[in-house]
């Protein structure tokens, strides 16, 4: 062994006497074996806070203290197996680095607003845009990472581990291997029953392993990139067969169609929420309110292409969104002048083949303080409406106008209204939202609603200006809904099956004055009833009398007359 340390060049023997070697673990090097060990108990007991609160959240630590503890080894068992499996004389450092860092990073947002990595999490951090993530940046996000990331990865860059021949490190490797299982294993047994109940009835628990989660959902999300390097080069057309009906006796279409952004319907006040949330609203005839509306996924990245799909929840493929043809190219191939105007991070995809309008910056948004205002997008309106159909050949007046919302996008509520909507106080203003009371936090974001009920009555008041040229409807829908700290959790992006109600139950509000030829009644019979993200093509269709068997006896929001 030493004829082999000595015979090394980089090995902590040779090198007793630079000044590289100099410190504490160049002097007394540690086995391999024991780092990884150390630096898997390490990653449990500091990234794993939000793993352990879930459980103690369904078994309380003064009746079921062992099985918890056994959770424990568990835990540490399968991370000190992956850790072992991964970690190699040669890459060992890089390894274990990498997993304490990213543990320290995920941990914190796991701890401070309940976030699960899993895959289309991280796709929605990707797609967020500087100014949505310096939101979530904190003076404890950088202690953090620095006290539980960079020092102990220091440590680890700088720690010596003697070289063992293939032979001796391939034994050893074997061996604690079997190490980790058995423990695994020793955990397990004694609460077999109480580990089948809880891997059945409790799967959302596993969401909270760090840093097992977010590598297994990278993993998986490098997959992901792998399929869109290797995926087709055209888009799969739906509907093809669709026909637009001429409609003589008809004035031509007018939709404002608004994409909410993180409202929950349980704090819209026309749904019954106490508070005054959307009071001009209220004041406006012809409004209605769907009490049972969910939507399709937990984040934007998922739930705004989702909800334009053919496919429908049950069918619809992530991966694959942005090569199928949704009913938005479906109007706009069929002579509705389409255009989508944006104040939130991008339209994922959606409206890559009709005309796109970036309103989060002032070169198009006039309404900008600080960050740019929702109500900037209905800027020129008379001229987007009176603009010719793109298609001069069919010479369609009918136009759709998708205003995507900035709404009440978190964690800093605080920010996404004017200060003369506060009306509700005191507001938290923090971006770490688990360190505000409950009220504030709620307060907070009940102003950012109050902002959103101006700006959907501002749409309406901007529509009434055209019913004597069109019929004219508002639809506003969310994308999803948002955790306020029920549970521990907060913000959205959860997996949909173990996800709170709060976010998918979102507000469903539809704006349709006589006259329009939308049938009144077929609204009112369902604002009790469930709806969900996928009425959204099938109504499009419909209110612009376009037929198609893809959504034939599809239900939509309302019947036309």
């Amino acid at each position: 062994m030493n004829q082999r340390l000595n015979s090394n060049p980089g090995s902590p023997m040779t090198n007793m006497n630079t000044p590289s070697a100099r410190g504490l673990f160049a002097k007394y090097p540690i086995s391999l074996d024991i780092v990884i060990f150390l630096t898997a108990l390490f990653v449990v007991l500091s990234a794993n806070l939000g793993f352990f609160q879930q459980a103690l959240n369904i078994y309380s630590f003064k009746d079921n203290a062992a099985f918890i503890i056994s959770l424990g080894g568990v835990l540490l068992g399968l991370t000190w197996l992956i850790f072992q499996l991964l970690s190699y004389r040669r890459s060992y450092r890089f390894v274990l680095i990498f997993m304490v860092i990213i543990a320290a990073i995920c941990a914190y947002f796991t701890d401070t607003y309940g976030t699960i990595f899993d895959r289309n999490m991280l796709i929605n951090g990707l797609q967020t845009d500087q100014s949505e993530a310096r939101d979530l940046l904190a003076p404890s996000f950088i202690i953090r990472v620095l006290l539980l990331g960079i020092v102990p990865a220091v440590i680890l860059y700088k720690i010596q581990t003697p070289i063992q021949s293939f032979k001796k490190a391939l034994i050893h490797k074997t061996v604690t291997i079997l190490m980790a299982l058995a423990l695994v294993a020793v955990c397990i047994l004694p609460f077999g029953d109480q580990y089948a109940s809880f891997f059945r009835q409790h799967k959302q628990v596993r969401y909270y392993t760090n840093p097992i989660t977010p590598v297994y959902s990278a993993i998986k999300l490098g997959q992901v990139y792998y399929k869109d390097l290797t995926r087709p080069t055209s888009i799969v057309q739906h509907a093809s067969d669709a026909v637009k009906t001429p409609t003589a006796d008809h004035k031509p279409k007018l939709m404002v169609l608004v994409v909410g952004e993180t409202a929950r319907a349980d704090h819209i006040s026309l749904n019954g929420y106490p508070r005054e949330t959307m009071p001009l609203l209220a004041k406006q005839p012809d409004v209605y309110s769907y009490q049972q509306a969910f939507s399709c996924g937990t984040s934007t990245a998922y739930s705004v292409p989702c909800m334009f799909s053919y496919l429908g929840q049950k069918d619809y493929n992530m991966d694959e969104a942005d090569y199928q043809e949704n009913v938005i190219d479906t109007l706009s191939r069929l002579g509705v002048k389409v255009v989508w105007r944006d104040n939130n991070s991008s339209s994922k995809g959606v409206a890559d083949r009709v005309t796109y309008e970036d309103f989060k910056t002032p070169g198009l948004n006039p309404d900008c303080e600080g960050e740019c205002r929702d109500v900037g997008m209905l800027t020129g309106f008379d001229k987007l409406v009176s603009a010719q159909s793109p298609q001069p050949a069919k010479q369609s007046a009918d136009t759709l106008i998708v205003l995507h919302q900035m709404g009440n996008h978190g964690p800093a509520y605080y920010k996404r209204y004017p200060k003369a909507f506060e009306k509700f106080k005191p507001v938290c203003m923090s971006n770490e939202l688990s360190k505000c009371d409950a009220a504030s936090l709620i307060n907070g974001y009940d102003n950012a609603l109050l902002y959103t009920d101006f700006f959907l009555n501002s749409t309406i008041e901007t529509l009434k200006k055209y019913q004597d040229r069109y019929d004219v409807v508002m639809v506003y829908m969310s994308d999803h809904g948002e955790s306020l700290g029920e549970n521990n959790i907060y913000l959205h992006g959860l997996p949909y099956k173990v996800a709170p109600e709060a976010q998918k139950h979102v507000p469903l509000i539809i704006w349709s004055p006589a006259g329009n030829h939308v049938d009144t009644a077929s609204i009112k019979a369902q604002l009790n009833q469930p709806v969900t993200h996928d009425y959204i093509t099938p109504t499009l269709l419909k209110f612009f009398n376009i037929q198609t068997q893809a959504v034939a006896g599809k239900p939509t929001f309302f019947d036309t007359q």
